[in-house]
C-alpha cells in the first residue's frame, strides 16, 4: 500500500506515506493550526483516529516537511462498507497548491480498494472553501447536525456515492 501511494501520487515533489507514531506531535500541531479551538481535535482524540485499526492515515510531505494529512475510517452499515473522512488538514501556508486534492484522491482510492460503496464527512457550515472543494468533487449534502461544533456551530453532512464514479 505505502509503495503504491508513494509512487502513484505526487504534486510538486509532495509524496504520500502512512502515518507513524513518530508523527503524532507534528500532526497534532498542524491540526491545531488548521482548526479553531473546540473544532480542532484534542491530542487524545487525534491519536485515537490516527491509529484506530479501521482507520487509514496518510501524510503529504516534501523536503520542507509535512504539508498535510488525512484520516479515513471504514465502517459496516447494513452490510455495506462505508468510508468516513475524519479529517483532511492542509498547512495554511501550503493551501491552494493541490495538497488537499492529492490527499482526497488518495482517500478515494482507499475507498475503492476497500470496496466502500459510500463516502461521508462532516464540515462546518461556515467553512466555505471546504464546502466548495467537496461539492466540486461530487459530494452532496445529506443532512445537518445542529451544534456539532462547540455546541453552537452546525455541521453539514456530505456524501459521495462511490458507485456513481468520481473525479
Amino acid at each position: 500500500m505505502v509503495g503504491r501511494i508513494q509512487n502513484k501520487r505526487s504534486v510538486n515533489s509532495i509524496q504520500l506515506r502512512l502515518v507513524t507514531r513518530e508523527d503524532m506531535e507534528a500532526l497534532f500541531a498542524l491540526d491545531q493550526a488548521c482548526f479553531r479551538p473546540g473544532i480542532a481535535y484534542s491530542r487524545a482524540e487525534l491519536e485515537y483516529f490516527l491509529f484506530h485499526p479501521r482507520s487509514k492515515s496518510l501524510i503529504a510531505e516534501d523536503s520542507d516537511g509535512i504539508a498535510g494529512f488525512a484520516v479515513i475510517d471504514f465502517l459496516l452499515e447494513k452490510g455495506r462498507r462505508i468510508g468516513h473522512i475524519v479529517t483532511i488538514d492542509v498547512s495554511p501556508a501550503r493551501r491552494r497548491r493541490g495538497v488537499g486534492r492529492l490527499l482526497m484522491n488518495s482517500l478515494l482510492d482507499l475507498c475503492r480498494e476497500a470496496e466502500a460503496v459510500f463516502l461521508r464527512l462532516e464540515v462546518a457550515v461556515d467553512n466555505d472553501s471546504a464546502l466548495a472543494f467537496y461539492k466540486q468533487l461530487g459530494f452532496a449534502e445529506t443532512g445537518r447536525i445542529r451544534g456539532f461544533y462547540l455546541g453552537k456551530l452546525d455541521a453539514l453532512q456530505m456524501g459521495l456515492d462511490m458507485k456513481a464514479g468520481t473525479r
